[in-house]
């Protein structure tokens, strides 16, 4: 599978934990999905400013894609790379990689839809301008 270059504004390290190798010495693919979770916590704290309250809704992921492109071994050193490529109106879509930090190789990629969602009614809901503000300015999408 080719995988065009990308530009991610949002990169972070991870540190690989004993529990995440498999008995093939890999990182088990389901320990993937623990790592993209990082990149979207670490994307929302570098973009929040301090007046956004992110508890006046919540994000919930709707539908998820992965291609595993090749395996992660113990000792590698790896980041995520985050970004929002795509908002809606109550949602956007997330492209996420992980990538060896020597080579530059890419081990996974994925694309995660995320929903705005209320806690109080239970319903999807717009995403709030203060949050499409941000992430707008901050990936360069129209607004």
């Amino acid at each position: 599978m080719e995988i065009k270059p990308e530009t991610f504004n949002t990169t972070l390290p991870v540190q690989i934990r004993f529990n995440d190798i498999d008995a093939m010495g890999h990182i088990n693919n389901n320990i993937y999905f623990s790592y993209f979770d990082l990149g979207k916590t670490d994307y929302f704290d570098r973009i929040r400013p301090t007046s956004i309250s992110w508890t006046d809704g919540l994000i919930v992921v709707a539908h998820i894609e992965v291609d595993f492109l090749s395996p992660i071994f113990y000792k590698e050193k790896i980041v995520v790379d985050s970004k929002i490529i795509k908002l809606g109106d109550k949602s956007g879509v997330f492209l996420q990689q992980i990538r060896n930090v020597k080579n530059g190789d890419i081990k996974c990629r994925c694309q995660s839809v995320f929903v705005t969602y209320n806690a109080h009614t239970q319903a999807s809901m717009p995403i709030p301008d203060d949050w499409r503000e941000a992430i707008s300015k901050y990936e360069k999408l129209e607004y």
